[in-house]
């Protein structure tokens, strides 16, 4: 006779309206709660033993949290907004945005996951971590806090975040920027390297990720003075293979940037 095939228990389901409605069930199921975004992630693992929780939180219905407001020196882009819109939206402060979120999977799950979701997941292969922490962002967590953005991606953070919203500081006017990323092909496109150059006047900025290392920056005077000094962070790769294509994605973007200065 054949094994009985497990039943899995499905999880207790909510649909809350508030972030303070969020907060409660949080604290009643203590640790043991996930928040669904755009599920990107979390549907498939809900099918594997041991991968539901007890409860699942859908954040969908809550309308501040899909919000892109504008302020007199930042933006606040709200957890919720999918990778679609925030692309759309904040092309005319980041013009780079276009082509560094654009490399994110494909349309269909661009349309579907979520800013907030993204981050959440740390991944350091991950287009919008780059372009996060190439700006500066902060994360705005449910409780008051706000906290770099690179203590996300880093693994800093002890507990997993209620992510609120994202703050990112407009940058000059005067920047000039470029994003490269290299794919290989052969696996499905998965990203080798990935870089995003921000010139100004005597100031140079380098973020970099590849491989499983997590995304660093780097700061200098010029563009090539960005490429000795990523040239120099050889601890900073899982392999010498990843240091080669993260020169490569640089000197790539590197030149995107000047040659949108001239």
């Amino acid at each position: 006779m054949d094994d009985p095939v497990p039943v899995l228990a499905a999880p207790d389901y909510f649909l809350p309206t508030t972030i303070a409605e969020v907060g409660d069930l949080l604290t009643r199921y203590d640790g043991h709660a996930r928040l669904l975004a755009g599920g990107q992630t979390l549907i498939p693992e809900l099918d594997r033993p041991g991968g539901a929780p007890d409860a699942l939180i859908d954040l969908r219905r809550i309308a501040e949290l899909g919000r892109i407001e504008w302020r007199a020196d930042h933006v606040e882009i709200g957890a919720m907004v999918t990778i679609a819109a925030a692309r759309a939206e904040l092309a005319r402060a980041f013009p780079v945005v276009a082509a560094c979120l654009g490399h994110v999977a494909n349309s269909a799950v661009r349309n579907r996951a979520t800013l907030g979701g993204s981050l959440a997941l740390a991944d350091p292969a991950s287009e919008i971590s780059t372009f996060l922490l190439a700006y500066d962002a902060e994360v705005m967590l449910a409780g008051g806090e706000v906290r770099p953005v690179d203590r996300l991606i880093t693994g800093q953070a002890r507990e997993p975040a209620f992510i609120r919203a994202i703050r990112l500081p407009f940058p000059a006017e005067r920047e000039h920027v470029g994003f490269a990323e290299i794919l290989r092909r052969r696996s499905g496109g998965r990203s080798l390297a990935m870089a995003l150059a921000r010139l100004d006047a005597g100031r140079a900025r380098l973020t970099v990720s590849g491989g499983t290392c997590q995304p660093f920056r780097i700061e200098a005077t010029d563009g090539p003075a960005l490429l000795d000094a990523l040239a120099a962070r050889s601890p900073a790769f899982d392999a010498p293979s990843t240091r080669s294509w993260a020169l490569a994605a640089a000197r790539r973007a590197i030149a995107t940037a000047e040659d949108a200065a001239c």
